[in-house]
């Protein structure tokens, strides 16, 4: 049995210690009271749902470059809201290819250099009396010097920030620039078809692409035959200028250089 004193002194203990208590509590700001943590259940990680590729038949390709390290640079805001750059982004690096097709088709693929080597469909010289070089079709029409500003070569720049009409500007160009004026129109009087191709068609597009190559300059390509997209797409001419997702869309990786 404690003595009247011990208890005293245990009394006094417990009351310094309330006291000390309170004064932590709001004396001291910078000294922080423990909390105390109830762990939560961990979530489960969620199955993410790989998406499909788009495949659409006839789109063009997207508009962005790839460097070396397979980075992705965009050429225009509007394709942040293309569902193919989604695609791209989740599911990582681009294939050349050769790598993306089978050895089966490679072994048949037309392998181009992304250049056209040609010039306009020599039909459409005879018919309409254009000049046999670039060189000559320009200077024997005009001259000037050719810019993105003055595409026409006619002298007379646009401001810079303002809205040009390159259908238009091309539509002046069947003789002295045919490549410019070919990669938006038909040839005068000429029926533009929108439907599926014809074997004979594709047969037309890979003979021209073995004969001339292609890759650029799709203006003169397209006095030939219009439309490409789907024949890259089915591996039937190696373009480097192309590159695949891993689902197999096409991806423009060439550059980007205005085109005369």
């Amino acid at each position: 049995m404690s003595t009247p004193y011990e208890q005293e002194r245990l009394k006094n203990i417990e009351l310094n210690k309330q006291l000390i208590e309170q004064l932590v509590s709001t004396d001291v700001p910078n000294v922080v009271k423990k909390k105390k943590y109830t762990a939560k259940p961990k979530k489960e990680p969620a199955v993410l749902t790989r998406r499909k590729s788009s495949r659409l038949r006839g789109e063009k390709a997207l508009a962005i470059e790839i460097d070396k390290e397979n980075n992705i640079e965009l050429l225009g805001d509007d394709v942040k809201d293309d569902p193919r750059l989604l695609e791209l982004i989740d599911e990582g690096r681009l294939l050349t290819a050769q790598e993306y097709f089978s050895k089966e088709i490679r072994d048949t693929a037309i392998i181009v250099d992304g250049h056209f080597q040609g010039w306009v469909n020599p039909e459409i010289i005879k018919r309409h009396g254009i000049e046999t070089s670039a060189s000559e079709a320009w200077e024997k029409n005009g001259g000037g010097t050719y810019s993105y500003l003055d595409p026409t070569g006619s002298g007379n720049k646009r401001k810079k920030g303002s809205i040009s009409n390159a259908k238009n500007d091309a539509l002046k160009m069947f003789k002295k620039n045919p490549n410019q004026y070919f990669y938006r129109h038909n040839e005068p009087g000429e029926e533009q078809w929108v439907h599926d191709w014809s074997i004979h068609e594709k047969d037309l597009f890979l003979r021209v692409a073995r004969e001339h190559g292609c890759g650029d300059k799709w203006g003169l390509f397209a006095s030939y035959i219009p439309h490409r997209h789907e024949i890259i797409k089915n591996g039937l001419v190696f373009d480097p200028n192309f590159q695949f997702t891993p689902s197999g869309e096409p991806v423009y990786a060439g550059s980007h250089r205005s085109r005369r």
